[in-house]
């Protein structure tokens, strides 16, 4: 199995084009301020499995959709993902969390707010590593 880790269209289809073995998961990250709707698609289009490895990362959302659907911001977050068809994997190393991670199997986003989170895309990315680690990855 292949698995491709933050591949953009462009690597994304080049791996298609020039490898053996087809991946089957491009690892990248996605949530509601960083969409990548057209690299999500795309990847649907040719069988690979999005994970959003930073699913979390854009935690803001309306207010209203809290009480509407009485559930967290990471929980209508995640909902959003996998209504998405992404695999999500948020990470915590608080139990309580993770159980809370868990209880997004029992409602659905409505079309309707599903388009509304369409529209506070920012594309903004939250994973910076050459931030973190204070280097250029690029020099």
């Amino acid at each position: 199995v292949l698995l491709c880790s933050n591949y953009d269209i462009f690597l994304t289809r080049d791996c298609i084009a020039y490898s053996k073995i087809k991946p089957a998961v491009n690892q990248i990250e996605t949530h509601p301020y960083f969409q990548r709707d057209s690299l999500v698609k795309f990847c649907q289009k040719h069988g690979i499995c999005v994970t959003a490895h930073t699913p979390l990362g854009g935690a803001a959302a309306n207010a209203e959709w809290f009480e509407k659907y009485n559930k967290t911001v990471a929980q209508l977050v995640l909902q959003w993902g996998v209504q998405r068809n992404t695999a999500v994997i948020p990470k915590s190393s608080k139990v309580e969390r993770l159980r809370e991670n868990f209880q997004i199997f029992n409602f659905t986003i409505s079309d309707e707010d599903m388009e509304k989170i369409k529209t506070i895309d920012r594309k903004c990315r939250t994973n910076q590593p050459a931030k973190f680690w204070g280097i250029d990855l690029y020099a």
